[in-house]
């Protein structure tokens, strides 16, 4: 089977949907897809959305995949990023299967809501896997969904920042009971359970970070240790601090006891310093002065941000160019 077989381009705003079967007779590939037909009298290019779940049934082996696209503005050609898809591998049998973790965003907060669980990210491309616990499920579930979390670098999000969570399937492994009921040295001990069958069992197939439940190095700190860093638990705790040590910290630097009093800052540091920006005419390209980044934004009626975004981009905003270089 090739790796890409559908491919989809459309122009227009979306008006109402079609469902369409496609069958081949040489795989029994059965397909089940929801396309979005366009016709408007105002044209643009658009990626159409749509989710639906693809059966494939080859030689009686049952392997789910997923059509999954965005709404982006400015495309012409509809890439899908799918399989194929391999038949994942469950460090146990799942308790419950979500196939299609974006169609069951919402089935997966209900169902793990306020559960404490533990569970597996199966990558549909590769193969592999990651386990993982929660207290309360539907919010840790639903952290994967949250683009601040997404951006953390750890291998799970990079895997699905890459292949799209469209190209995995979650599986609850065990429901441990309601959030509270149970303590979570037992989640971590039972999440452990799972992380030794992974990396023992399928050590190439490993996303997890650590060989540790609950760490992301392989390193725990003592359970008080979260709780306070005082006393013992301090590292400067019994320490005696030198004479030199102590009239440094409460030493007076204002005035002539600071080091820099006195000195002339050079233009390029008082560049630095107070953020200069160049305004240009957008038109002739003409010099019409440089400004600190407040007064600028006073002096143009701009916001902050706003002057930032125009800085990176060099776009011209309200007839003028803003720059952090002198352009000529």
């Amino acid at each position: 089977m090739p790796q890409h077989f559908l491919g989809l381009a459309g122009k227009g705003n979306p008006k109402y949907f079609n469902e369409k079967h496609f069958t081949t007779k040489s795989n029994n590939i059965s397909l089940n897809l929801i396309t979005m037909l366009c016709l408007t009298g105002m044209i643009s290019v658009l990626y159409f959305s749509f989710e639906d779940l693809i059966n494939f049934n080859i030689d009686n082996n049952i392997i789910y995949t997923v059509l999954s696209l965005s709404l982006k503005h400015k495309k012409n050609i509809i890439q899908i990023p799918y399989g194929p898809h391999i038949k994942p591998i469950w460090l146990n049998e799942p308790i419950r299967l979500y196939n299609n973790p974006n169609y069951d965003k919402n089935l997966i907060g209900s169902d793990n809501k306020k559960k404490s669980i533990i569970y597996q990210w199966t990558n549909l491309i590769t193969g592999k896997m990651y386990v993982g616990s929660a207290w309360n499920g539907s919010s840790r579930l639903f952290s994967y969904w949250t683009p601040s979390i997404l951006r953390r670098n750890y291998p799970i999000y990079n895997n699905m920042n890459y292949y799209g969570k469209y190209n995995f399937a979650l599986a609850i492994l065990e429901d441990l009971g309601a959030s509270g009921d149970i303590t979570k040295e037992y989640i971590l001990s039972r999440e452990q359970y799972y992380i030794d069958l992974l990396f023992n069992d399928y050590p190439y197939l490993v996303i997890n970070l650590s060989k540790q439940a609950g760490s992301t190095k392989g390193y725990i700190h003592k359970p008080e240790f979260g709780l306070s860093r005082s006393s013992s638990l301090n590292p400067m705790f019994g320490r005696e601090k030198s004479k030199k040590f102590l009239e440094m910290q409460t030493k007076d630097r204002s005035g002539i006891n600071n080091p820099l009093y006195g000195k002339i800052k050079s233009i390029s540091t008082i560049a630095k310093l107070i953020k200069l920006v160049y305004v240009y005419n957008s038109e002739d390209m003409s010099f019409i002065g440089k400004f600190s980044t407040v007064n600028c934004s006073k002096e143009f009626n701009i916001g902050k941000d706003t002057l930032s975004k125009y800085i990176k981009n060099g776009l011209p905003f309200k007839g003028k160019i803003f720059s952090k270089n002198k352009l000529h």
